[in-house]
């Protein structure tokens, strides 16, 4: 089973849609950070049209952000 931690979520300004990214470490000892973009269905709370995508570590870490900052402090630990 993956080695999942939340690194960073940006909620929009309507509340029903949310972009989270992850660090995941995969059973053979892959690390990657996972992208999940997705629409809340308000009457039952539920993510829908979900999208995911995989991102290498360094093309994260080459960025100057948050994000960037973030994932650095996770993998630190």
């Amino acid at each position: 089973m993956p080695q999942v931690v939340r690194i960073h979520e940006v909620l929009r300004p309507n509340q029903l849609e949310r972009d989270e990214w992850y660090l995941v470490r995969d059973p053979g000892g892959r690390r990657y950070v996972l992208f999940e973009s997705f629409v809340i269905d308000p009457s039952s709370t539920q993510p829908r049209n979900s999208k995911k995508r995989e991102i290498a570590i360094k093309t994260v870490l080459a960025q100057n952000n948050e994000l960037a900052n973030k994932l650095r402090s996770v993998l630190e630990l």
